[in-house]
C-alpha cells in the first residue's frame, strides 16, 4: 500500500510541475502576443483553471512534506508524546475542515456546472472540482499523519523530526 501511495505522490508532484510549466508558458505567450499587438484572451482563463489545480494539489504536497505554516514555538519544548498528542488533536480538527471542504466543494461544483469560462467554453465546475479533489487527497495525508501520531503515543514508532520551515 505504501508503494502505491508513494507512486501516487510522485505522479502528483510531476503533475504539479507540468501545470507550473504550462502556466509559465501561457504567461510568456500572452506577454509576447500583447507586445506584437495580438492579445490572446483564452490564455488567461486557461491559466486561472490550471492555477486553481496547482494551488490545491500543491497544498497537499506541502502538507505531506510538513511545509505548512505552523506555530510550534511552545510545543517544540514539550516531550515527544505530548507533541504527538497535540499534533493528533490539530490533525483531527484539520480533517474536519477538509471533510467540510469536500462536502461543500462538491456542492459548489454542482452549482457551477452551467457556468463556463467565456472564451474557451469549459465548464467552471472543472476548476472548482480542484477543491474537493485536493481536499480528499489532503484528508488521506492527514489520516496517515494521525496514524503515525497514534503509533508514537503508543510507543510503537520513533518520533519523526519535522523539517524546519523557513
Amino acid at each position: 500500500m505504501k508503494k502505491i501511495y508513494d507512486a501516487f505522490c510522485n505522479i502528483e508532484e510531476l503533475i504539479c510541475g507540468a501545470i507550473l510549466c504550462i502556466i509559465v508558458a501561457l504567461a510568456f505567450i500572452t506577454a509576447i502576443a500583447r507586445c506584437v499587438s495580438h492579445p490572446i484572451s483564452w490564455t488567461v482563463e486557461i491559466s486561472q483553471f490550471f492555477l486553481s489545480w496547482l494551488a490545491f494539489l500543491g497544498a497537499d504536497m506541502a502538507l505531506r512534506h510538513g511545509r505548512v505554516l505552523g506555530v510550534d514555538l511552545l510545543t517544540r519544548k514539550l516531550p515527544e508524546k505530548a507533541q504527538a498528542a497535540i499534533r493528533l488533536a490539530t490533525d483531527f480538527l484539520i480533517l474536519l475542515v477538509l471533510i467540510s471542504f469536500v462536502k461543500y466543494g462538491i456542492e459548489l461544483c454542482l452549482s457551477n456546472y452551467k457556468r463556463s469560462f467565456q472564451t474557451v467554453g469549459i465548464s467552471y465546475s472543472w476548476a472548482t472540482a480542484s477543491l474537493p479533489f485536493a481536499s480528499m487527497l489532503m484528508s488521506i495525508t492527514i489520516i496517515m499523519e494521525m496514524i503515525l501520531q497514534v503509533k508514537i503515543l503508543m510507543g510503537k514508532n520513533e518520533p519523526v523530526k519535522r523539517e524546519e520551515t523557513v
